[in-house]
């Protein structure tokens, strides 16, 4: 009983999907979703009057056989087959109509769906990406959103249309026997449970299907992208990667084959049932007819219908399990758009000061990753200047970028308070805070577009302002790779388009430093900005350097001792704690972890 309550309870739920499904369909076109209704209601009554006209046209001949004028052509006789190629003609014309409107909205939409969850995916934080469980999501949501809406809208226009098509019907039965119409239901009503109980198989299969599926896809990235060409090569990979996606869709397909398997021994039963119904009633209307009790055209309209209604039925009972299937799907979409971030404005954010006066401040910060056992950094107090140069040095896994990602807010704190101006930082306006702020992450974006958009995108507003890219890749000491390279700013980077150049290490980190120089941000982020830039290129950057950023806030994080000594202040993080806080030559009277790392680093370089 109480099975039974929670399965109705989860078949309700579902199909309210259905009038969110359809206002987003609406939104998304509600000139050509309304002509695709009325195209689909005037199409279902077509059969009926096909029906009927065939009819009087039955009984017309038979009165002419009987009268003894069968070389007589008459005019009604004549306007009857006339009204059926005229029905029969609208019928055609409705069918390609509709078919070409279904096209549109099919197209307009999936644009729309589509648009929903990119927006979706812009307004999520870092957060859910750092979930296995949200890309399982993302994974179903992409999946289901580019097919499964539209799918289940077709199905309600066409179960408009049979119900449409089914009233006229039962106008046309009912004259002859209403326990035939109990009959033909009857007979076809398996056909909706089966459907439900497959259905829902078929959808958790899928489901649980998922981090499997994803991991098959990404066995199928890595033999085909090119960030992966060399080593699958060089450690013979290739065949025992494509055995690893080999194995999982195998699995799929073997658990796939054995549902379908099931599934089609228990439709035939039900087929076998269906027929037994349909022949019950046409025997019944032969019976009739031999007997006289009705007219040869009765006979040919009453066989018609009775098999267009059972037809209909089936047709509009697997339709209902059908949208309940689809709606299952199309709630893994629902489920992304649900996702809140974690990371968001409040109702009445403010503005980020311009300047800046009293700079940074950090009391008792302390953060834990989501879903990890220990925090990354612990009662962290830092307090910055406006326009002081911070170096964030410290042994990997220390906490370096980690603060760094919360001065940017891209995650919100668990205790303390991080200040700008002492305003909190979720008091200001997301994007203009990070306006504010220019970043180079160790693991920058290397965008597959030409060199101005690689550059232009540190400040977008700025995008077509040819003069202050040039001087950011100059800054950045980007302008000599541009040059080399025959198309100048407009050459794709990259080679995942036609014409695109690829670029080596050095020379992409010193684009995404010019990326972050494009920035008219106050505070400046870079870690580890010279990683894979040569020393004499290192050395001439840095030249340049404080000049650059002299009236920023910078935060730098550098393994390399001689870029760090350059900072007005080092900070020296060590398991998520600062430890050490000074310039280069305090730190180094101090003996502690900074001067060790730093004489470490010293003594690689002289002479054994």
């Amino acid at each position: 009983m109480t099975s039974a309550r929670n399965r109705n309870t989860r078949i309700a739920a579902l199909l309210g999907n259905t009038p969110r499904l359809l206002a987003l369909v609406w939104n998304a076109s509600p000139r050509w979703l309304s002509l695709s209704v009325a195209l689909t209601l005037a199409n279902a009554l077509v059969p009926v009057a096909q029906l009927y006209i065939s009819k009087l046209i039955v009984d017309q001949v038979v009165e002419l056989i009987q009268s003894g004028e069968v070389s007589t052509f008459t005019a009604q006789l004549l306007g009857l087959v006339g009204a059926g190629l005229g029905i029969k003609t609208l019928g055609s014309v409705l069918d390609q109509t509709n078919s070409y409107v279904s096209r549109v909205v099919d197209d307009t939409f999936l644009l729309h769906a589509n648009l929903c969850l990119l927006r979706q995916a812009m307004r999520l934080d870092l957060a859910h990406y750092e979930s296995s469980e949200f890309h399982d999501t993302l994974n179903r949501a992409q999946q289901s959103g580019s097919q499964y809406p539209m799918r289940v809208v077709r199905l309600l226009l066409s179960l408009l249309g049979q119900l449409t098509r089914f009233g006229g019907l039962l106008t046309l039965l009912l004259r002859f026997s209403p326990w035939v119409m109990v009959l033909l239901v009857l007979s076809t009503l398996p056909t909706f449970g089966v459907g439900i109980r497959y259905s829902q198989q078929r959808f958790w299969m899928n489901r649980r299907q998922t981090p499997s599926r994803r991991l098959a896809n990404y066995f199928g990235d890595v033999l085909t992208e090119v960030k992966y060409v060399k080593e699958v090569r060089l450690f013979n990979l290739g065949q025992y990667l494509v055995n690893q996606y080999r194995d999982i869709r195998q699995e799929f397909n073997d658990e796939s084959r054995q549902l379908a398997g099931q599934q089609a021994i228990a439709q035939l039963s039900i087929d076998i049932l269906a027929s037994v119904g349909f022949y019950s009633a046409y025997g019944l209307v032969l019976w009739q007819a031999l007997r006289g009790l009705i007219t040869i055209g009765d006979l040919t309209l009453y066989a018609g219908a009775f098999q267009q209604a059972q037809g209909t039925i089936t047709a509009t009972l697997s339709s209902i399990a059908l949208i309940y299937e689809y709606n299952l799907y199309v709630s893994q979409y629902f489920e992304f758009l649900d996702l809140q971030p974690t990371v968001y404005n409040l109702p009445q954010p403010q503005h980020f000061p311009s300047p800046m006066k009293t700079g940074l401040a950090l009391q008792d910060v302390s953060f834990t990753y989501p879903g990890a056992a220990k925090p990354t950094l612990e009662k962290i107090n830092l307090t910055v200047q406006p326009g002081e140069c911070i170096a964030l040095v410290g042994l990997n896994g220390s906490g370096k970028t980690t603060l760094l990602k919360l001065i940017s807010r891209l995650y919100d704190i668990n205790h303390g308070s991080i200040t700008i101006d002492k305003i909190p930082l979720p008091e200001f306006e997301l994007n203009d805070l990070r306006s504010n702020i220019g970043v180079l992450f160790q693991d920058f974006a290397r965008y597959a577009l030409n060199v101005e958009d690689n550059i232009g995108f540190g400040d977008l507003d700025q995008r077509g302002n040819e003069k202050l890219i040039h001087q950011a890749a100059t800054d950045a000491g980007a302008a000599e790779v541009v040059e080399e390279l025959e198309q100048g700013y407009k050459t794709v980077l990259g080679k995942m388009f036609s014409g695109g150049v690829d670029l080596s290490g050095g020379q992409w980190q010193k684009i995404g430093l010019a990326r972050a120089f494009m920035s008219n941000a106050q505070i400046l982020i870079l870690d580890e900005p010279t990683a894979a830039v040569d020393a004499i290129a290192e050395y001439e950057l840095f030249q340049r350097f404080r000049q650059l950023t002299q009236d920023k806030m910078t935060f730098l994080v550098s393994h390399r001792f001689s870029t760090v000594k350059m900072a007005d202040r080092i900070i020296v993080l060590d398991h998520g704690r600062i430890t050490e806080t000074g310039t280069h030559d305090e730190l180094m009277r101090q003996q502690g972890l900074y001067k060790r790392m730093f004489e470490m680093q010293a003594s690689s370089y002289q002479d054994h």
